[in-house]
């Protein structure tokens, strides 16, 4: 480089914002002359002032054609995703709940499931699906949570099946002890949908932790979203597990549309209003 010479570097942002300013500048300057044109020619009447007229009107319709334009191009770029968590529950090292012959796991039934979920939540428009696991690998709850939370997540579901040392059968749906209005709703729909497609019973929304209503499941009492876990049937039940293998993709159908119902409720989807109301309100225990 030769001395005492600086190289610039053209700010094209710059060159831009110049062009589009100046172009304004243009515009409003033929405008104000076809008006001027127009009010001189309206002086001495002729074609002059109806074409001056005409071409005024242009101008007109074309800026408010080109702010439409924008307004709209800025509307469907800030529509909001729906972001739902879907959590498989246990993975890995961490098999779950056995069926009586040690040989079923409950981590493979619940990433079977989940994965179902997450195909029929894709369907919905402006819908983002986030997976904590999406293959058999192991996930600490604290890193279950930080998912959610990072991910400024709309709504938690956990998928996850029964155990009970004697003989039980059925689904339940656990929400934290504070019985929140939105997480209660968002549970008792899905036990709704998964009633409608056929389940041996429904033992009802849950609140805390099994044999213990004071304290809650981590996924419930950490996320910072509304949340539920869902446990679809006991694994020793020879019921349970035929209805979960003959339903698996209609209860997986039904848990997303629960869904996707519950977030319209709570006004999450763009263009709905809130029909439940605000979460400061408890919702009676059962």
């Amino acid at each position: 480089m030769e001395a005492g010479k600086k190289k610039y570097k053209i700010l094209w942002n710059r060159v831009i914002i110049a062009v589009i300013v100046l172009a304004a500048v243009l515009a409003g300057a033929i405008w104000l002359l076809v008006k001027v044109i127009s009010g001189i020619a309206g002086l001495f009447g002729g074609d002059e002032s109806s074409s001056a007229k005409e071409a005024a009107v242009s101008v007109s319709d074309s800026s408010s054609a080109v702010s439409q334009t924008l307004q709209e191009s800025s509307s469907e770029t800030e529509i909001k995703k729906l972001k739902i968590v879907i959590d498989p529950g246990h993975g890995g090292t961490d098999a779950g709940a056995l069926d009586k012959t040690e040989t079923r796991m409950e981590k493979n039934d619940a990433l079977r499931i989940a994965l179902a979920v997450q195909k029929y939540l894709g369907e919905y428009e402006n819908v983002e699906v986030i997976m904590t696991r999406t293959e058999d690998i192991f996930v600490s709850l604290d890193d279950r949570c930080r998912i959610a939370n990072e991910a400024d997540a709309d709504l938690f579901v956990a998928l996850h099946r029964n155990l009970f040392e004697g003989s039980a059968q059925g689904v339940e749906v656990w929400v934290s002890n504070k019985q929140p209005v939105v997480d209660t709703a968002l549970a008792q729909n899905i036990l709704d949908g998964l009633r409608e497609v056929g389940i041996s019973s429904d033992r009802g929304v849950q609140f805390g932790y099994i044999g213990n209503p004071n304290v809650n499941y981590q996924v419930n009492r950490e996320t910072d979203m509304p949340s539920c876990l869902v446990e679809m049937g006991f694994m020793q039940d020879e019921q349970d597990n035929a209805l979960f293998d003959e339903h698996c993709d209609e209860y997986a159908k039904a848990i997303a549309a629960a869904i996707y119902k519950t977030a319209g409720e709570a006004g999450l989807i763009e263009g709905t209003e809130r029909t439940l109301p605000m979460d400061t309100e408890a919702v009676p225990a059962a």
